[in-house]
């Protein structure tokens, strides 16, 4: 690993030989693709394709950031969260932001500002996820209106030094909620100005 700011070595690719479906419904499908190694050497790789973008919200106001308790049924336990989801066809970044938002966490955002795009599994899921940061009212939510597959509770708020804590103690482990909170941190103005708001 450099730490003098060069940029590390260009890895040789992987070469897609033929893409084959082996899954699909109306969230996205899966591929186990034939591949050729850097090496030449045959082989498979699985990939996941989103039917859409994704986007994750990351609700702040003067209470602090919001996190929503969501039980995720891939790890049988309750994850700390920012909201997300998928675009709608036609649908902004901004607009399934607040959308997801008020779906998940019963909070009307009063700005949304996209910050960026993460990957969420580089090793599996082609599809991006844009971090939007949205400024919320708690005052002014309803109840959350999650899908008939979605288990949530009220959001939790907390400070951005509180979030920071919860990480050292594992008590936030969703990789998407850490990359979109790495990723508002390293903005000046993502939390700064409207925690204080």
């Amino acid at each position: 690993m450099t730490t003098d700011g060069r940029m590390p070595g260009t890895p040789a690719p992987i070469m897609r030989h033929q893409a084959v479906e082996v899954f699909a419904n109306r969230f996205g499908k899966l591929n186990n693709d034939l591949v050729v190694g850097p090496g030449g050497a045959p082989g498979s790789y699985l990939r996941w394709q989103w039917a859409q973008t994704g986007v994750v919200v990351i609700p702040v106001g003067p209470e602090g950031i919001a996190l929503v308790p969501t039980y995720r049924y891939p790890v049988g336990a309750v994850s700390l969260e920012f909201p997300r989801g998928g675009c709608e066809p036609g649908e902004s970044a901004e607009e399934a932001a607040a959308r997801e938002l008020w779906e998940e966490a019963g909070l009307a955002a009063s700005s949304v500002r996209t910050l960026g795009l993460i990957h969420a599994d580089t090793g599996l899921i082609e599809t991006g996820v844009h971090v939007c940061c949205a400024t919320v009212r708690p005052a002014d939510g309803g109840s959350a209106q999650p899908e008939a597959m979605e288990s949530v509770t009220p959001p939790v708020w907390v400070s951005p030094e509180e979030m920071a804590h919860w990480l050292r103690q594992g008590r936030i482990t969703c990789g998407v909620t850490l990359a979109a909170f790495a990723l508002a941190t390293a903005d000046s103005d993502a939390l700064a100005s409207t925690v204080r708001a």
